[in-house]
């Protein structure tokens, strides 16, 4: 019982703090779950690719994930409610007053103060996890066809306008041939 409280309390605070989407919040869940020892590294990066692939917003995946990792479905909804509780009540408090701000300097220079720290957060996040996956500690084979495949998804994204989810299918699909 103790882990479902601890589980929810972890989440609802990631949820309360949560600032920029889910993304930004995966550093934090990163230390959470191997702070508490809920996944080791390597399950941490299987549940963000995970969550990442999976229809919705990737901090309510990788809460999904977490939570039944350690205390199988009851942990999953346990951690999906405190990550979620938290915005469903500020959204409900603070949102007409927002809105009646939103022209307010001061309210925009906050926001824009906020934007390179989420910006620096989603990129931790992206170097962290392939420090996790072992990318870059020894250059292999595995290691020159997966910068390779980041590199051609980027130009595809960018440059030719591929729609996100045609990427990720033909990563997962360029994957199975290149690493089977």
């Amino acid at each position: 019982m103790f882990v479902l409280w601890k589980l929810f309390w972890t989440f609802f605070k990631l949820g309360f703090i949560s600032f920029g989407g889910g993304y930004a919040m995966l550093p934090i869940i990163e230390r959470e779950a191997l702070t508490h020892m809920w996944l080791t590294p390597a399950q941490y990066a299987e549940a963000v690719t995970l969550a990442g692939m999976a229809p919705g917003p990737i901090a309510m995946n990788s809460a999904v994930y977490v939570g039944y990792a350690a205390a199988g479905f009851a942990g999953s909804l346990a951690a999906s409610l405190g990550v979620v509780l938290p915005s469903a009540i500020i959204m409900l408090l603070v949102a007409t007053i927002f809105y009646k701000m939103y022209d307010n300097h001061w309210v925009q220079a906050a926001l824009d103060g906020m934007k390179p720290a989420v910006i620096a957060l989603i990129a931790y996040a992206a170097v962290n996890m392939t420090m996790n996956a072992d990318l870059l500690s020894g250059w292999s084979n595995s290691t020159y066809i997966s910068i390779g495949i980041f590199v051609l998804a980027l130009l595809a994204l960018v440059k030719f306008r591929i729609h996100p989810i045609a990427v990720i299918l033909i990563s997962g699909i360029a994957g199975m041939v290149l690493y089977v």
